[in-house]
């Protein structure tokens, strides 16, 4: 396991309040494509995010995680099956599920092992969709500051699987046919505060406090706090990325 996602059993809790939420129009546009809406497999589903958002449209979801303490403090719902479980080996059944979600994950499985899995379980005309979410646009002034201070710290501080998603994940054959997708906005509404919460969750950050012993977060509130009031609401644009494919 690579070193990063071991981040995702430190505060599980913390994890859980501070990531973006995708649009319900994407999860609308994912369920059109479905000829049956009987069985969801939300894969990493981390606190059960998107098997909640989920839930009123299919009648089972199974979620599957490796970090327990991430499934300890993931959303509860009747439709919902939770268990710990790798990507690349699960105990489901052969042609069993209608989509398979893969959400801002992809990148710490093993891709081809995990594929291979997803063409057994999946059934005919099913989906695999695998989406997420990359850096993020507030203003011109404030995105510059977070350049500087930020991104230039943890940069070396990024795994090889991160620069994956960065690279738009270069190199991988995914499996399936390919389907086109509309472009869907993904803007969180958020204080100064709700910000940082999320940007501490970012395993580079964690990385960087760790080594350094040092919190650059600490030297990033300083700075955004000249341009950014305390209980100022702005506009977090975020691109939300998303490579859909359907099973023949």
């Amino acid at each position: 396991m690579d070193p990063n996602s071991r981040s995702f059993d430190v505060d599980s809790r913390h994890y859980a309040l501070s990531r973006p939420k995708y649009p319900a129009e994407f999860y609308d546009y994912l369920c059109s494509l479905l000829p049956s809406h009987q069985r969801l497999w939300d894969c990493a589903c981390g606190n059960g995010q998107v098997a909640i958002d989920l839930a009123n449209q299919f009648e089972e979801i199974q979620a599957t995680d490796f970090s327990e303490n991430q499934l300890k403090q993931a959303f509860r719902h009747p439709k919902i099956t939770y268990q710990l479980s790798a990507a690349e080996s699960t105990n489901f059944p052969n042609r069993h599920f209608d989509l398979i979600c893969v959400g801002q994950a992809l990148h710490w499985f093993n891709i081809p092992a995990f594929f291979e899995e997803a063409n057994r379980v999946l059934r005919s005309q099913g989906v695999l969709a695998i989406f997420g979410y990359g850096f993020f646009k507030i203003s011109p002034a404030i995105d510059q500051l977070i350049d500087h201070v930020l991104h230039a710290a943890i940069s070396p501080y990024w795994s090889d699987k991160n620069r994956l998603i960065m690279s738009g994940f270069q190199g991988v054959q995914f499996p399936f046919q390919q389907v086109d997708i509309p472009e869907f906005s993904m803007n969180q509404h958020w204080q100064l505060q709700d910000l940082l919460a999320f940007v501490s969750t970012w395993s580079a950050v964690k990385r960087y406090r760790e080594e350094k012993q040092q919190d650059i977060l600490e030297i990033l509130q300083d700075q955004l706090s000249l341009l950014w009031e305390q209980t100022e609401s702005k506009v977090v644009k975020m691109n939300l990325y998303a490579y859909i494919r359907q099973k023949e």
